[in-house]
């Protein structure tokens, strides 16, 4: 039983990824082999990708909230910079 549950996870998180790189290949131009690439480059997990993501996005945080817990999240920074680097 607990096979299963791990399976259906793995399979919903993919489904997860999957989305998360369609929406910012809409919104930014990028393609699912581009943030690959920017991720693998910055030595960063999906999780810890998703969870910028999140942060980023989360309204209840102040800028400086979001500053201090960016640093929370390895090689957060450089990717944020990286990635504002290709988009301009």
């Amino acid at each position: 039983m607990n096979n299963q549950w791990q399976k259906k996870a793995k399979q919903a998180q993919k489904e997860t990824d999957a989305e998360l790189a369609h929406q910012i290949n809409e919104l930014s131009g990028f393609d699912a082999k581009d943030i690959q690439a920017l991720i693998a480059e910055n030595g960063m997990n999906t999780a810890d990708f998703n969870q910028l993501i999140k942060l980023i996005k989360d309204q209840t945080k102040s800028n400086n909230d979001k500053i201090k817990a960016l640093s929370n999240i390895q090689n957060g920074l450089e990717l944020l910079v990286g990635l504002v680097g290709k988009l301009i």
